[in-house]
């Protein structure tokens, strides 16, 4: 597996005001993941085409091999007080999978990745288990790393290991199917 550094991105920080005058724009795929078109993140949900966008995951590990999974908001609109990837969210239009998870670390985490090392772990797609094509990345931190997350995203978190998420799931706990596929297919 390829360890990858932060390069130079620009992360733009969003407010509220910002996001309610301006929709995120998303870039439709084809099959093979291919750019075709582009939509709104609104018209997306719609018309039930997020199967033809594109998201990022990124899945923070420490040294004993348990995940850093926040739960998400009760006020959330997609999957209310469910368990989530450490950070997760859309690729925008015209950015690159990479691009979209260090924003996604910033926004959800206030994590700044420009100086630490992670490793792209693989794709998935609609046809193996994730809702939209996804590239899925790790951060290793060690087991006293402190994570400033946004509170408006998670209402907490806890350190698990695959075994006890896919667990969890099976047990009817609510969890992002997406979480469980990583699980299954690179843990």
């Amino acid at each position: 597996m390829k360890i990858i550094r932060a390069r130079s991105v620009v992360v733009l920080s969003h407010s509220k005001e910002l996001d309610q005058m301006e929709e995120e724009i998303l870039d439709i795929v084809n099959d093979q993941d291919e750019v075709v078109g582009v939509m709104t993140r609104s018209q997306a949900y719609a018309e039930h085409r997020l199967s033809s966008t594109r998201a990022v995951w990124l899945m923070i590990k420490n040294q004993q091999g348990a995940f850093w999974i926040p739960q998400r908001s009760a006020s959330k609109v997609s999957c209310p007080s469910a368990l989530d990837g450490s950070a997760v969210g859309h690729v925008s239009s015209g950015e690159t999978y990479e691009q979209a998870m260090v924003r996604e670390a910033q926004e959800e985490l206030n994590l700044n990745l420009m100086n630490l090392s992670y490793r792209c772990l693989g794709k998935l797609t609609p046809t193996t288990g994730s809702v939209a094509f996804i590239a899925v990345f790790e951060l290793q931190v060690s087991d006293d790393f402190v994570i400033d997350y946004n509170a408006e995203d998670f209402s907490g978190f806890f350190w698990l290991t695959p075994q006890e998420i896919i667990k969890k799931y099976e047990e009817g706990c609510s969890i992002r199917k997406t979480l469980v596929a990583i699980m299954k297919t690179f843990y």
